[in-house]
């Protein structure tokens, strides 16, 4: 890295030392682009000091050095648009489509440059997924990451964490843009996939180690989430929810969008109807995302295809863990097992939900398993 970057990227700490939020950036950007600027990366930081300065809001050279070595403790490496190894399909996207000013990365170890390079797909979801979801998110993260596509995603439990099991469980390579800083124990309890996920890929975080999440941090990561990918798939969501900013921002970055089907009568199929409603491409077989990506070739063996759940009548409402587990039975049959594993709770206390959800036609049973209705 040259002088020049260098004094970039310690002014570009000092700001996120600063509390420079996304949100702010965004703003400034919007400004000098009014204003008829260039909006460099270098003039961007100018007015961001300079609105800084103006309250007193600015840290010293203490805080900024703290900063630093909060990330060199941390093995970080950081980034700034036209630095060696920030990823190229961010950078075209400065300064209007939501390119970071600064980005921190924890690199694998493996790799030469800070985040892998090649095609590159970005599947999400809900937190709260069907066993349906999950499959398919898991399913999907691992012929991907067979073919050598690196699956991105943001390490949330649910459809994230699947598509990146997926691609760890086929050898392959993922990367996860974090919604907390480095050494955050974020989400509880799975530092075990977050390291796992650093050994493959990398993690990405747009904010200091140690930081803890914000809710809007979370929808300012998805762009980096769409950013670093090809191609964006949607796989479950509900109507108002971060996956669908995450679409909208893929298809503003002119990422193609796909959205897995699923049945009317399902929450979780909300978000991925209304964007083929809107024109995102509809994923009817995993081979369709394999078509659009450089390092597509023949379709792989055995690879299932999507059918759309069967249509349903909704019922009354439910409650307790009837209605977890009923937010997880999808159109594809989930056994016992299976939903008890999903859920955490007794063998014996999830046959007695099901049971319930089945004398109420809210499920069926089928020889492979459980099935939702609708109701």
């Amino acid at each position: 890295m040259s002088a020049v970057d260098e004094v970039v990227v310690r002014r570009a700490v000092r700001l996120a030392a600063s509390g420079v939020t996304p949100e702010r950036l965004q703003r400034i950007i919007a400004r000098l682009l009014e204003e008829g600027a260039d909006a460099s990366p270098r003039q961007v930081i100018d007015a961001l000091e300079r609105n800084l300065r103006s309250g007193a809001r600015l840290c010293g050279p203490v805080a900024t050095e703290a900063a630093l070595a909060l990330l060199e403790r941390a093995g970080a490496r950081v980034l700034v648009p036209g630095s060696p190894g920030y990823c190229a399909r961010l950078e075209v996207l400065w300064p209007e489509l939501g390119a970071p000013l600064w980005l921190f990365v924890q690199p694998a170890l493996a790799q030469a440059a800070p985040l892998p390079c090649g095609p590159a797909v970005a599947v999400v979801g809900t937190r709260q997924p069907s066993l349906d979801g999950l499959r398919t998110a898991r399913e999907l993260g691992g012929l991907l990451a067979q073919r050598g596509v690196v699956v991105v995603s943001g390490m949330a439990r649910g459809i994230d964490q699947a598509a990146h099991r997926g691609a760890l469980e086929a050898g392959g390579v993922t990367v996860a843009v974090l919604g907390a800083g480095f050494g955050v124990d974020y989400p509880r309890g799975d530092a075990a996939l977050r390291d796992a996920i650093r050994g493959s890929g990398g993690l990405v975080s747009e904010v200091l180690p140690g930081t803890r999440p914000r809710p809007q941090g979370f929808l300012q990561r998805n762009r980096i989430i769409s950013g670093l990918a090809d191609v964006c798939v949607v796989v479950e969501g509900r109507t108002r929810s971060g996956t669908l900013r995450t679409a909208g921002m893929a298809a503003a970055q002119g990422r193609d969008v796909f959205a897995v089907p699923g049945s009317l009568h399902q929450p979780t199929a909300q978000a991925p109807l209304a964007l083929i409603r809107d024109g995102a491409r509809c994923l009817t077989r995993y081979e369709d995302v394999l078509e659009l990506l450089p390092a597509a070739t023949q379709p792989a063996a055995a690879v299932p295809s999507l059918d759309p759940a069967p249509a349903a009548v909704p019922g009354p409402p439910l409650q307790g863990l009837p209605a977890v587990v009923r937010a997880l039975v999808g159109s594809m049959p989930a056994t016992a097992g299976e939903v008890a594993g999903a859920t955490g709770r007794p063998l014996p206390e999830v046959l007695a939900a099901l049971s319930q959800l089945e004398e109420r036609g809210s499920v069926r049973s089928t020889p492979r398993g459980y099935v939702g209705t609708g109701s």
